[in-house]
């Protein structure tokens, strides 16, 4: 399986990058739409019964995409960004009380129900905003998860005693968090280092502290995912991406993780 996944990797990550770098804004915000929509149809299949229900689901995100982008003016986009701040820290409170007896719940049903419009939406429009502003700011946050990720998987590998949230992602432990944070904090540095001339100290120090946080909200993103693929007794959300399961399995860190650092990049400038 690690061997699948790292060859899909070496695929997919200079697509990615070169997207980021090279597409003009209106075509990345379309490229991003369109794998925003795949993640969209994955969260159907987890919360909606009928074919006709996965459409609608569908339908209704592309729908809120295209008002954020036709109707929504920077203040606005401010807003949303806060909004989708303050709900990821919602969620890392509603993780610390889980317990597997909420599975099954029809408020939590519910609630995983809507959730994927603001997240799908939200995570969408940060992105593109990011890709705006600069494309180089949206390629760091893509990177930065990355690293998270794989520091994550391979401290918790060599390293791993404490389970972090057993009852939602057995694999997931303390000192996998711990190290996701320490290669953030290392990558962080090397952010300050290539924008030293635009960042002061001041700056630089809110930087690092933003890189982690972000870092920190990216595992929130993830374990939100395994709560959502739990109640629909999934293992993956899907099987699109080889060693990967699901699109929605790839982009859940950088759906949680962008409104937050799109909001402090917009505080700093």
């Amino acid at each position: 399986m690690l061997k699948q996944r790292v060859i899909t990797a070496v695929i997919l990550a200079p697509i990615v990058v070169l997207s980021i770098l090279f597409m003009p804004y209106d075509w990345f915000a379309g490229f991003l739409a369109v794998i925003a929509l795949a993640g969209a149809w994955e969260w159907a299949t987890m919360v909606a019964n009928t074919l006709l229900q996965k459409i609608v689901y569908v339908i209704i995100c592309l729908g809120l995409m295209a008002g954020c982008w036709f109707m929504l003016d920077d203040s606005h986009i401010y807003l949303v960004m806060l909004a989708g701040s303050v709900y990821w820290v919602f969620i890392l409170l509603l993780l610390s009380f889980y317990q597997s007896s909420w599975l099954g719940n029809y408020l939590l049903a519910g609630f995983l129900h809507y959730s994927g419009y603001f997240v799908i939406a939200s995570g969408w429009l940060a992105m593109t905003a990011l890709h705006q502003q600069k494309p180089g700011l949206l390629l760091f946050l893509f990177v930065l998860v990355w690293v998270a990720d794989i520091a994550a998987y391979f401290t918790g590998k060599k390293f791993g005693r404490n389970k972090l949230a057993e009852q939602l992602s057995p694999g997931k432990t303390r000192e996998g968090v711990l190290g996701a944070m320490a290669g953030t904090f290392v990558l962080s540095l090397l952010g300050v280092w290539m924008w030293q001339e635009q960042l002061a100290w001041g700056a630089a120090i809110y930087f690092v502290i933003l890189c982690v946080l972000s870092a920190l909200i990216s595992v929130v993103g993830d374990l939100f995912e395994s709560l959502l693929k739990r109640n629909a007794g999934k293992k993956d959300s899907g099987f699109l991406v080889p060693g990967h399961g699901g699109v929605l399995d790839r982009i859940d860190s950088l759906l949680a993780a962008s409104p937050g650092f799109m909001l402090g990049m917009y505080w700093m400038v």
